[in-house]
């Protein structure tokens, strides 16, 4: 994540520039809109939560909606393509795929780190990365407990379940929210500024192309294989962008308070 302009990744915030490289005060005006829409996003989030937990049967629309979905017919390679991000997502697939990247990510810092340049964006990405994935996994397996609705089953609704029926609660949608959560947080990354001034980024090309594919599918997915109700999958949509943001907003600020803490210690070493 070295830059041409700052081969430290963090460029060190001004009066003018945050650490980011934008314009401070656009930024302010940008992030307290940002922190209205958050709230908003939050309450109705919470509101959902309380609405499906009052009414745990899927709704007309949702039945409607899996049997749409679950009779179109496609060629098998084509279903593959739907059920990728579904079988992807699945615990030990997606241990692996997160153990790459971080794996990626300490590789690269360790790179930095003997061509004399400081790994700290690096490694700041990976704590983030950790932390966003796990906490976010925490807080859905919260909310699908405190909401308990039940997942979609073939002996009571006229639908198909294309494996064994989870004994977990379906409201929100854990694979939807992660995916958006983890591969948000990692298009975010990709699209930081030190990242866009990076001599190598077309490389990234094909990973942000899948992470969009990934989002936009993961939803689809869930309903195609019948184990989540279009209402969960919304639901999973919306908590992930939740999470998503909050995250976002809490590395902006340690990016910044990383910058201020180098800065002070330059000023310190060169008084000494």
């Amino acid at each position: 994540m070295s830059t041409t302009a700052n081969p430290q990744g963090i460029q060190p915030p001004t009066a003018q520039r945050t650490a980011g490289g934008e314009d401070r005060r656009n930024a302010k005006r940008r992030y307290a809109i940002q922190f209205a829409v958050w709230c908003v996003g939050l309450i109705v989030f919470l509101i959902t939560c309380v609405i499906i937990h009052g009414h745990p049967k899927p709704y007309s629309f949702d039945l409607s909606i899996t049997q749409t979905v679950q009779g179109f017919k496609v060629p098998d390679y084509i279903d593959a393509i739907f059920t990728f991000p579904s079988t992807l997502n699945n615990p030990v697939p997606s241990e692996i795929a997160l153990g790459l990247w971080l794996a990626f990510m300490l590789i690269m810092a360790l790179i930095t780190r003997l061509r004399g340049r400081s790994p700290l964006t690096w490694l700041q990405s990976v704590v983030f990365l950790v932390v966003t994935v796990m906490s976010s996994a925490g807080l859905n397996v919260l909310a699908d407990d405190l909401v308990g609705r039940p997942r979609p089953n073939p002996h009571t609704e006229p639908i198909h379940v294309m494996g064994p029926i989870v004994p977990f609660p379906t409201y929100p949608s854990g694979h939807t929210e992660h995916d958006v959560a983890y591969y948000g947080f990692l298009l975010y990354l990709s699209f930081t500024k030190p990242v866009r001034e990076w001599r190598y980024r077309w490389f990234l090309l094909p990973l942000q192309l899948y992470a969009v594919y990934d989002i936009l599918m993961i939803g689809y997915s869930r309903i195609l294989e019948g184990d989540h109700w279009f209402t969960d999958v919304m639901g999973g949509y919306l908590e992930g962008t939740v999470y998503l943001f909050f995250f976002i907003f809490l590395y902006r600020w340690v990016t910044t308070w990383l910058a201020k803490w180098r800065e002070e210690r330059k000023a310190k070493a060169s008084i000494q």
